[in-house]
């Protein structure tokens, strides 16, 4: 028998499959558990933005003692924004703060009556016939509105090795205004 002269080759295989995992399975693998935080980020974003609206349509909740409050969008007791910051923490994005969160509303039909405010809207705003409200307080049942959430997508990734890297994950839902018609109750009416 005879045996062959060429140079042994032991380790070179090792070697081979060791560059094939630095050079593309480790950064694939990053690539899709980075892609997978985004794809689980735009649910909790979605979701923020629907609750969000969810609020919104309803105009006027009440408080604990009674009394209607007004929904604003970013500011009072009962807001937007906050709504949508309660559900993405709760959701499990811990580390932003409610001012990473921007949080728009805008009505996207007019309104069609005068709105003139009740003795007991705390601000006295009026909008007329075909006006677009700032504050879904202001807005009548039927209108359409859109909620827009957005979150800076470098307050929540998991990695900074940029290989996904977009500037925000950003949301909009499209809602109707489901508020009761407006009423003023007549304290004279007679008892029995």
């Amino acid at each position: 028998m005879r045996r062959s002269q060429k140079p042994a080759r032991r380790g070179v295989a090792a070697i081979e499959l060791a560059f094939v995992f630095l050079l593309f399975v480790i950064p694939m693998m990053i690539g899709i558990w980075e892609v997978g935080r985004m794809v689980q980020v735009q649910q909790i974003v979605s979701n923020a933005a629907r609750e969000g609206a969810r609020l919104s349509a309803q105009a006027y909740t009440i408080n604990s003692s009674g009394s209607p409050t007004q929904i604003r969008v970013s500011t009072g007791t009962v807001n937007v924004r906050d709504a949508v910051y309660d559900y993405m923490y709760a959701a499990g994005l811990t580390n932003i703060q409610p001012t990473d969160i921007t949080v728009t509303f805008a009505f996207t039909t007019p309104r069609t009556t005068d709105y003139v405010p009740l003795s007991t809207d705390p601000v006295g705003t009026s909008f007329p016939s075909g006006s677009y409200p700032t504050d879904p307080c202001y807005g009548e049942k039927g209108m359409m509105f859109n909620v827009t959430v957005t979150v800076p997508w470098n307050r929540v990734r998991w990695v900074n090795l940029g290989m996904i890297n977009p500037t925000n994950i950003t949301f909009t839902v499209t809602w109707q205004m489901l508020t009761d018609d407006r009423f003023q109750v007549n304290a004279d009416l007679p008892t029995w």
